[in-house]
């Protein structure tokens, strides 16, 4: 799995025109984006990696593409306090998180590290193998039950 990142001018349409492309061939994305000044950078995994890059080249957006980790943590406190201090302790830099999913009970995360193979070593079985977090997180949101909302 990859990740892709790409810079954009932070003003309207912007992150609209990267959708629009996207949609526009199919290709189905989880993304995270932030803005400084007047640049902004945009991170996503997508369902389709050979024709997000087409999208991107047809398009014209420079981007870069990373190979990436799915890892698994409990949500509860102090579990990302732990995985991330069993990769500095390795040695390890993690300098992408992409959240992907989160329930009650699991939170996942797409990374990016600086040495793999020290990654897989310290994390083992928090790593998830032939996830696609894109197709997951789809599904998980088309199974789940509508939920009642109230209000006062």
């Amino acid at each position: 799995m990859s990740v892709f990142t790409v810079e954009l001018q932070n003003q309207p349409g912007e992150l609209a025109r990267l959708c629009e492309a996207m949609a526009g061939s199919g290709v189905n994305l989880v993304l995270c984006a932030t803005t400084r000044g007047d640049e902004g950078t945009v991170v996503f995994i997508a369902d389709d990696e050979a024709g997000a890059e087409a999208v991107l080249q047809d398009a014209g957006i420079e981007y870069a593409m990373r190979p990436a980790l799915t890892i698994r943590m409990e949500n509860q406190p102090g579990s990302g306090a732990e995985t991330f201090r069993k990769l500095a302790n390795a040695g390890v830099n993690t300098d992408l998180l992409l959240p992907v999913r989160v329930s009650d009970e699991l939170f996942f995360a797409v990374i990016c590290v600086d040495d793999m193979k020290n990654a897989h070593s310290v994390l083992g079985e928090q790593i998830v193998p032939d996830m696609d977090p894109v197709r997951e997180l789809r599904d998980h949101i088309r199974d789940s039950p509508p939920t009642a909302m109230t209000g006062s």
